[in-house]
């Protein structure tokens, strides 16, 4: 039975070609001991199974709202779509092959309660590869505690986070404020980036989430073709510029102070000026380093400048194939 007297949570479902883990993920879903939600599924206009699985679904819990598009909008607009549906206090994305313990959204509930300030709960997740046996890593935001100021938080948010933050409990006023997700490459990362302008960070202290990665990373032209329906990228779209494009656009828009975005750009100009530096170190480095030394230096370089606090490594071996390999380059 739902308790109307606790605050109504939304979930967004949104999806294209997910019939492959859909049931598992929607079954955690319903299987919440938080009671009041809406979950709401859009289906990007999927050539699969999808459908048939929501319908049945929609039949098994009056919570359930599903709609199928005509078309695909891509996966950025369908993201910003079901948010738009939305009508609850509290609002989360879900995606179609996660899994959620029964006490994710109710704990996430109770630390947003207590947290005014906050814009979103994280939980401690533990990310798995498709595929691959053991776990990646799991992530969490313990030291986030610690960064209660506007400027440390975004400097952090913008050193630190991951992607996977978009799939904790958001406070839909504060949802409201932000563009959420934009036709671009890395969009997600621009959104959570706008997020820590207006609330804190808090967490649960728990693994209440298992987050699982492609068996394969999508190339750039992949990506492209996702948000612009293109099959290869133009040479001149260059995604981390695109990107810091957008981080500064989304400071210039938001409601701050002048002298707040003035800082919050000087951060990302040194940011950025970093980034750029280490890039083509790391590039000449992978050029001119012999092959039987690239492992332990790329190791090295990869724990000095690539890592995150945020992140306790699980099984080494896959973590070297799925993290620190792809994110220097020097592998093909």
């Amino acid at each position: 039975m739902v308790n109307k007297n606790q605050p109504l949570v939304s979930i967004g479902v949104p999806v294209f070609n997910g019939e492959k883990g859909l049931a598992v993920a929607l079954d955690s879903l319903i299987a919440q001991d938080y009671t009041n939600l809406e979950i709401i599924i859009s289906d990007n206009a999927s050539t699969d199974a999808t459908s048939k699985i929501c319908e049945e679904y929609v039949g098994k819990d009056s919570r359930i709202k599903y709609s199928r598009l005509k078309e695909n909008i891509g996966s950025p607009m369908n993201f910003n779509q079901v948010f738009e549906r939305s009508s609850g206090k509290y609002f989360m994305w879900a995606a179609h092959d996660d899994h959620r313990e029964p006490l994710f959204v109710s704990a996430c509930v109770e630390k947003m309660e207590s947290s005014l300030n906050a814009a979103l709960c994280h939980v401690q997740m533990a990310v798995l590869v498709e595929g691959e046996e053991g776990v990646l890593k799991v992530t969490h935001l313990d030291s986030f505690k610690d960064f209660k100021g506007l400027t440390q938080r975004y400097k952090e948010t913008l050193k630190n986070i991951r992607g996977t933050v978009m799939y904790s409990l958001f406070r839909s006023s504060v949802l409201r404020k932000t563009k959420l997700l934009r036709r671009s490459i890395a969009s997600d990362m621009a959104f959570i980036q706008e997020l820590s302008i207006y609330g804190e960070f808090v967490q649960v202290s728990e693994i209440l989430f298992s987050y699982k990665n492609r068996e394969k990373w999508n190339t750039v032209d992949q990506d492209y073709f996702i948000f612009f329906g293109k099959k290869k990228k133009p040479w001149w779209y260059l995604p981390f510029v695109v990107l810091f494009l957008e981080h500064w656009g989304r400071v210039s828009d938001a409601t701050v102070p002048i002298k707040t975005k003035l800082c919050l750009w000087c951060i990302l100009i040194e940011y950025e000026v970093v980034l750029v530096t280490r890039k083509v170190i790391i590039k000449l480095a992978g050029w001119l380093c012999p092959d039987r030394w690239k492992e332990r230096l790329g190791c090295a370089i990869y724990w000095k400048w690539l890592s995150t606090p945020y992140e306790k490594v699980g099984c080494e071996s896959l973590f070297l194939k799925r993290a620190i390999k792809p994110a220097l380059g020097w592998w093909r």
